[in-house]
């Protein structure tokens, strides 16, 4: 790490600024700012310090909603109200129900929408790929202006590449600024989208401005820094980034671009680079303060800034790390096993980042220590927001998810898979699906345990779901009649069940497992669900509404499905209008019940596992009255 060049700490610049600045400053190098006034934006407000509201140190975390777009969502959500407001690579701009992820409305922009809205006056505004800037109407979606800036600046060396993120705009007083591919950054009128001015950069501009004290800071393509007035559009200082002087070409990646947000706090501008550094820059003068060296791997995370420290990620470097805002001695890092482009939001004293992996992390703020952790079928590159116990974010497999944040013990999630009664089985993914749900936490159950898993669950409404692997339900829980049974009463006290094979009893066997008839009345007298339409007749299965509520996102090749009358609630609908995937309730909180997806011994490919560990994940661990 280099040394600060200056010996002016960031009090005494402060105390040369504008005394109405110095309340704003102190409180974010604290911590504790969150938001500044009404008005909505990337990372909390003008500054950018990533912090939200909240006292809520999270213990574990659940699947509230997914909502499925058409393409990736890299983009951060924004919360307004009773609004999620999103755009997506699908060319679309959506409005989602913040508490049931039902759609609102959406909005057909001409190109994927990777930035993050801001909201003003009744506004939404967002930008798409095409160097297009939007303000629509929040109540009604009508389009109130929309400025078309120029053509993307030429790349220095032509491969820089990972070009996924756009400029988000902020809102200042009457002002909309943002960035734009073109290399300039744009002050609009926040009601008419009059160009107010404009100040050229020398690269595209991906970065989004972070607001203080009159000034605008930005971070653009050339590997400058750029502090622009606010009032003027001229540009105050600028600070060149060691990437600024590199040629990529000699590196055979990029080294120059500066795609990192910056966080203003403490009379300081923090922020990275894709030249291998992490920056703190004197924000009244743009002198370098400190610099932290990764050596090569980029850092286009933006930093969230937390009770004296800058926490930021990494790319190749796998990490994410959180730095002293005085001297930037590294105080806490955590090994991700993968790159984190996703911006780090802090919350109760725990931080939230999602990797490219597909895991989304809560770490304790202070010590970096993993809290717990949710996977998810793609890599979540967007940044996530945290409003009212709930964590909102993007996600490369074109979902956008809220996670509640949840205290007390997780809710037990388990796979059902015996080496001893594969005789019985007749699911060919068996072994696939088991494995994949035990790399992602599910206890392992074998017969014996699965009893005591349901004994033990018995009365803890919506705190547990079992995914059979096999589609073998064990003498252990299950004999008739089905009222005196573990599986029914497990099923009864409000337990899941997540059931992907031939349904359960379908199937009359010896006492060596051998088939010895088919008979529809053994799932009937379970579970309550006449099954006379079922048959291994294959036919295409496609989500229903609620099933993409619950996490479907594609169609599969079933069998015939139940009649939709005898089921609580639809998934899926094959071609004959039968329920190819359903869920029967039995009395618990949404979200349990017996759930069948598959219905066949047909192999699952494991594209699907995904959409399965969501539907099996729906609803755990709310309690039951609280919806």
């Amino acid at each position: 790490m280099d040394q600060p060049s200056s010996a002016s700490t960031p009090y005494d610049t402060a105390l040369a600024s504008l005394l109405i600045g110095l309340a704003l400053l102190v409180v974010a190098a604290c911590g504790e700012l969150a938001t500044h006034g009404p008005d909505g934006m990337f990372r909390g407000g003008p500054a950018h310090v990533g912090v939200y509201p909240g006292s809520h140190a999270s213990e574990h975390g659940q699947v509230a909603w997914a909502f499925q777009t058409g393409g990736p969502v890299r983009g951060s959500p924004l919360v307004d109200g009773d609004l999620v407001l999103v755009g997506s690579g699908d060319g679309r701009f959506y409005a989602i129900d913040r508490e049931s992820g039902e759609e609102r409305w959406r909005y057909e922009a001409g190109a994927a929408v990777h930035s993050s809205a801001a909201v003003h006056g009744g506004l939404v505004y967002f930008g798409d790929r095409s160097n297009a800037f939007y303000a629509l109407d929040r109540r009604t979606r009508r389009e109130r202006w929309r400025v078309e800036t120029g053509a993307d600046h030429p790349w220095d060396w032509g491969h820089e590449g990972w070009d996924y993120f756009t400029s988000s705009p902020v809102v200042a007083g009457d002002l909309i600024v943002v960035g734009s591919g073109d290399g300039n950054v744009y002050a609009f009128d926040a009601a008419t989208g009059t160009e107010r001015w404009r100040a050229p950069t020398g690269g595209r501009v991906r970065s989004s401005p972070a607001i203080a004290d009159g000034l605008a800071y930005i971070g653009s393509a050339d590997g400058v820094l750029y502090a622009v007035d606010l009032e003027t559009g001229s540009v105050r200082w600028r600070f060149e980034t060691e990437g600024a002087s590199l040629n990529s070409a000699e590196f055979g990646f990029d080294r120059r671009t500066i795609q990192s947000s910056p966080a203003v706090a403490g009379g300081r501008v923090f922020l990275g680079s894709r030249d291998g550094k992490f920056y703190a820059v004197q924000a009244l003068s743009g002198e370098l303060a400190w610099r932290f060296d990764h050596s090569t791997p980029w850092v286009i995370s933006s930093p969230a800034i937390y009770q004296g420290a800058a926490i930021v990620g990494t790319s190749d470097g796998l990490f994410l790390h959180a730095m002293d805002m005085e001297t930037g001695e590294e105080v806490w890092r955590f090994e991700t096993g993968d790159r984190v482009f996703s911006s780090p939001a802090v919350s109760g004293g725990v931080v939230y980042v999602g990797v490219h992996s597909g895991r989304f992390l809560a770490l304790d703020a202070a010590r970096g220590v993993l809290r717990w952790e949710l996977r998810f079928g793609g890599a979540v590159m967007s940044s996530p927001v945290v409003h009212e116990s709930r964590a909102y974010f993007g996600c490369d497999d074109g979902s956008v998810y809220a996670v509640r944040l949840e205290d007390g013990p997780a809710p037990r999630r388990a796979v059902y898979w015996d080496a001893e009664r594969t005789g019985w089985n007749t699911f060919a993914a068996h072994e696939g699906v088991r494995d994949y749900f035990e790399t992602r936490g599910y206890e392992l159950l074998d017969r014996f345990q699965l009893a005591r898993f349901m004994e033990a669950s018995n009365g803890e409404s919506g705190r547990s779901v079992v995914v059979f692997a096999m589609d073998d339900l064990p003498a252990t829980v299950a004999a008739v009649p089905s009222d005196t049974v573990l599986a029914r009463r497990y099923l009864d006290s409000g337990g899941k069940i997540v059931w992907l094979g031939l349904p359960p009893l379908i199937l009359e066997r010896d006492a060596d497992g051998g088939i010895t008839a088919f008979s529809r009345d053994g799932p009937r007298a379970l579970l309550g669900v006449d099954h006379d339409r079922y048959d291994v007749d294959q036919y295409a299965a496609y989500p229903a509404p609620e099933g993409e509520r619950w996490g479907f996102i594609d169609w599969w090749v079933s069998v015939s499905g139940v009649d939709v009358a005898e089921v609580t609630t639809p998934l899926a609908l094959d071609e004959n209008g039968g329920a190819a995937a359903w869920v029967k309730s039995y009395g618990g909180p949404p979200g349990t019940g017996f759930v069948s997806l598959w219905g066949t011994y047909r192999p699952i490919p494991a594209r699907y596992y995904d959409q399965i560990r969501r539907v099996a994940e729906y609803g755990i661990g709310i309690a039951a009255g609280e919806r």
